[in-house]
């Protein structure tokens, strides 16, 4: 159960970081991308840490993942 909500965590963490980084270096969306390239990681992975210990703490979500093990 923990192992699939890192992945699942990693995978959210990455691709969300991808998406920054080309807001960052694709668009006109930003002139200083060093200063979000170093608080992009601290913006993303702070709000997804609170999300999954809810949802590791739920009985629901933990009933769920165990249903999806079987």
């Amino acid at each position: 159960m923990k192992a699939l909500a890192r992945i699942i965590l990693h995978q959210l963490i990455f691709a969300v970081w991808l998406m920054a980084m080309w807001v960052l270096y694709c668009t006109l969306a930003c002139t200083h991308p060093i200063e979000h390239l170093i608080a992009a990681p601290f913006a993303v992975l702070i709000p997804t840490a609170i999300i999954m210990r809810r949802l590791c703490s739920d009985p629901r979500f933990m009933r769920w993942l165990d249903e999806q093990r079987q």
